[in-house]
């Protein structure tokens, strides 16, 4: 069978009812977390003028809900394998939905990230959870498609939390952007009461590791709120230096401790699989490279280009939709295609649009200089991060299926973090004092210097990729 011929029979075979509207509810909680993580970046202007504060405060409005998310996500992943994942969705929606109202009532700055922070905490209970039930509530060989569905929801509300920021922020009101997270919330606990049912814990007679939650949950807070404070705080200060090395001696102690405990969080035995350890790092070094498109595409339209914030954020849609879009068709890959072949596809392609950047940026082309940067590297990242993510799943039984989402998706967002940290500081080593006319032209040279950031990441995770042996990769171990 060729693979042309693979992908039309996987999708000649539907999905049944029941199934489908399983993954239509987990869509629509991803969707909340997509729209949520990204749409609030657009408030923070708006933020900043009704309480009166600057951007070292208010960056802790997204600071504060990336750090709660990738911290407390593989031990809620492990807590949804042990006690039952539908449980678990009740409970994060839950959190999510107060938490949404205390922001939309939030009188303070200060009370704003904090329920922010309870908003990360929801979420990080919700993610692993769908991830895993996602994976789990279809044939094998639609795997990838399900997992295909359900990135799909989130790069949709990647693509609408901008604009319902942008507009909710122009009509004068922050606040009703998490009126609507909250009233997306209470949809989704009705679909999960309505479609979702009761399921039971893979394996209840493990107790919960939590020695090996502590370490690891210090190590990636250690890490992450180092990249968050560092160039407030100086990358050399001591501070700083001694964040990143407890997150580093945390990780050292790690397993360690998991080769002492009865329940190990996250078993030697995997640990030590190569195969499933390079999915891992699959899942996130693709990432750099998106996020400081993210970040700084939209700044290249304002600064270079002269256009609005909500222009930009139109500008950036052959991006998002790419996303979008892309994770569907990229899901019906995987059984016919296998999952080689597509992650070194992808990071080709993620490795050659960062490339375009860093050699062939060219302000004179004005916004379609973007262009090829903008459509590459988001395809070459719709292939990798399903693909990731369906084969670390896959490799595990099933009782640990929440914890390889969750192990997948912290390491997406600490390198995500790291990604956005080190060219950041490119960024603000080139431009820093420089506005006007020299600021123009000195951005999309600096743009181009940060994207060398982008361009190793995605080198190297194709070294990762050619070291991966496909047979391992699919065979279920711990």
């Amino acid at each position: 069978m060729t693979p042309a011929t693979a992908v039309g029979a996987t999708w000649g075979r539907p999905l049944d009812r029941e199934t489908k509207f399983v993954i239509a509810t987990l869509m629509v909680i991803a969707f909340m977390i997509g729209t949520d993580f990204i749409g609030a970046a657009l408030l923070v202007t708006a933020i900043e003028r009704e309480f009166d504060t600057d951007i070292t405060t208010t960056q802790w409005v997204m600071n504060m809900y990336a750090l709660t998310f990738a911290v407390l996500m593989v031990a809620a992943g492990r807590l949804g394998d042990l006690y039952g994942r539908r449980r678990l969705l009740y409970l994060g929606l839950a959190i999510f939905f107060i938490a949404s109202v205390c922001c939309a009532l939030a009188p303070s700055v200060t009370l704003l990230i904090v329920a922010r922070g309870f908003q990360g905490v929801g979420a990080s209970l919700l993610w692993p959870s769908i991830f895993a039930l996602a994976a789990l509530s279809v044939a094998e060989e639609k795997r990838g498609l399900a997992i295909g569905l359900l990135l799909a929801g989130v790069t949709t509300g990647n693509v609408v939390g901008p604009l319902i920021g942008g507009v909710v922020t122009s009509l004068g009101d922050w606040r009703y952007f998490f009126v609507f997270n909250a009233v997306v919330a209470v949809i989704g606990a009705l679909m999960v009461s309505r479609f979702l049912k009761k399921d039971s814990p893979e394996k209840v007679e493990e107790k919960i590791d939590i020695a090996g939650m502590v370490v690891l949950g210090l190590a990636v807070f250690a890490l992450l709120y180092g990249l968050d404070v560092g160039a407030d705080w100086g990358w050399s200060s001591i501070g700083i230096i001694g964040l990143f090395a407890l997150s580093a001696l945390m990780v050292i102690v790690f397993p360690f401790v998991e080769a002492k405990v009865k329940d190990p969080m996250m078993p030697i035995g995997l640990m030590k699989n190569r195969e499933f350890m390079a999915a891992l790092w699959a899942n996130g070094l693709v990432i750099p490279p998106v996020f400081i498109g993210f970040l700084y595409f939209p700044q290249y339209m304002q600064h270079t280009l002269g256009w609005s914030v909500l222009d930009s954020s139109f500008g950036m849609m052959p991006m998002m939709v790419i996303l979008a879009v892309g994770s569907i068709l990229a899901g019906s890959l995987y059984e016919p295609i296998g999952p080689k072949r597509l992650l070194l596809t992808g990071y080709t392609l993620s490795a050659i649009g960062s490339a375009w950047v860093v050699f062939f940026l060219d302000p004179s082309w004005g916004y379609y200089t973007l262009l090829p940067a903008m459509i590459i590297v988001p395809a070459g990242a719709i292939l990798c991060v399903g693909t990731a993510g369906t084969a670390a799943v896959s490799a595990v039984r099933a009782s640990r299926a929440g914890l390889a989402g969750g192990l997948s998706f912290m390491l997406h967002l600490m390198l995500a973090a790291i990604g956005i940290a080190g060219g950041t500081a490119v960024m603000f080593a080139e431009t820093s004092g420089v506005s006007g006319a020299d600021l123009v032209r000195i951005f999309p040279g600096a743009l181009s210097d940060a994207y060398w950031i982008g361009l190793g990441s995605a080198v190297l995770g194709l070294l990762t990729i050619l070291v991966i042996d496909e047979k391992e990769l699919q065979t279920v171990h711990e």
